[in-house]
């Protein structure tokens, strides 16, 4: 190729590439936005819900179904931020940080039973995770593919959790609404972490990214209000919902043109996610259980302890080490060696 036309070439793709970034920012910086405010829908609105009160206060598996729904939306915002941040590593670390003062902001509210006007903390709330996004984007690093896939695939899988989530009554209104609403934005961060694999080259048209967007959005509304109710139907669809979901991220993030052989890989995905999920989950629910890992929180929030024959777990931070092993096993699923996208 003359020297001429590699400029062209060049040009022709650096014009999508800067239309590209700038959608990309603009709609993680609205993702993140919106983790904020669902945060402060479970801090005002859920959290009041499912906390026992009066002299007869009782707490069982599921009741503090509000703050698993609250750390969905923490995940979601430090997942979004990792990604403006390119998955830089020392960047990451400072988001997860970041993450960790949010957390104690959250238990600390929830221990002095905070009952503020909305407006008030979701005015803090969306200035403080713009603040993070400015951050996050003005600190040089690198762009590194391996690190966007693991948030896509963390995404994916505590989008599923989330709307799977229940309570010991299972009657409250606002649980599917909450579950929904936070299923629905992690599933968003998911589709937008596979566009950013993708890279400037390789990113589907953005017709196509909306249109998944939008699908993978609607789905947790369309489980939670098809099947309010728990059953093994609902238990069956969300994890048909987590695994389609892993598949999207992996054709949505892989090279394209997407060759044959590629695209009759998507099954040999489906099948590793569907036998994986459930072999790493278990194990890791079971230890979860034997530790009580929820205990300290509920202990350090001040709240009513859940009566000792039952579990105090916090089961979405699960999706966190569930979402990094299924990158590592995906990655070459996704990563074209041949054409030197290492995945670095």
């Amino acid at each position: 190729m003359s020297l001429a036309n590699r400029r062209t070439r060049a040009g022709a793709i650096a014009g999508p590439a800067r239309w590209w970034l700038v959608a990309d920012r603009l709609a993680l910086v609205a993702l993140a936005a919106a983790s904020a405010m669902a945060w402060v829908f479970g801090v005002t609105v859920l959290q009041p819900l499912s906390e026992p009160t009066g002299p007869d206060a009782f707490a069982e598996e599921n009741t503090y179904w509000a703050r698993e729904l609250r750390w969905g939306a923490l995940i979601a915002l430090v997942l979004v931020l990792v990604l403006l941040a390119r998955g830089g590593r020392w960047a990451s670390w400072g988001v997860l940080i970041g993450g960790c003062v949010w957390l104690a902001v959250d238990v600390g509210l929830d221990r002095i039973d905070y009952m503020p006007d909305s407006a008030e903390l979701a005015i803090g709330a969306a200035a403080a995770a713009l603040i993070c996004c400015a951050v996050a984007m003005v600190l040089p690093a690198a762009s590194r593919p391996n690190a966007s896939l693991a948030v896509a695939m963390v995404a994916a899988v505590a989008a599923g959790m989330a709307t799977a989530i229940e309570s010991p009554t299972d009657v409250e209104p606002a649980l599917n609404t909450g579950s929904a609403a936070v299923g629905s934005l992690l599933a968003l961060v998911a589709v937008a972490a596979a566009a950013q694999v993708a890279g400037p080259v390789n990113r589907p048209g953005i017709g196509m990214t909306v249109a998944v967007g939008i699908v993978a959005a609607a789905t947790p509304w369309l489980v939670r209000y098809v099947w309010p109710q728990p059953s093994g139907t609902r238990l069956l669809v969300t994890f048909a919902f987590t695994v389609l979901l892993v598949i999207v991220v992996v054709a949505l993030a892989g090279t394209r043109p997407a060759s044959r052989q590629r695209r009759y890989s998507y099954g040999l995905v489906a099948a590793i996610v569907v036998v994986a999920l459930p072999v790493m989950f278990w194990p890791l629910a079971l230890l979860a259980l034997l530790t009580q890992i929820g205990r300290p929180f509920t202990a350090l929030a001040a709240n009513t302890p859940i009566h000792s024959a039952d579990a105090d777990v916090v089961l979405i931070v699960l999706a966190v080490p569930l979402g990094l092993v299924l990158a590592r096993m995906l990655r070459n699923f996704v990563f074209d060696e041949s054409a030197g996208r290492t995945g670095s």
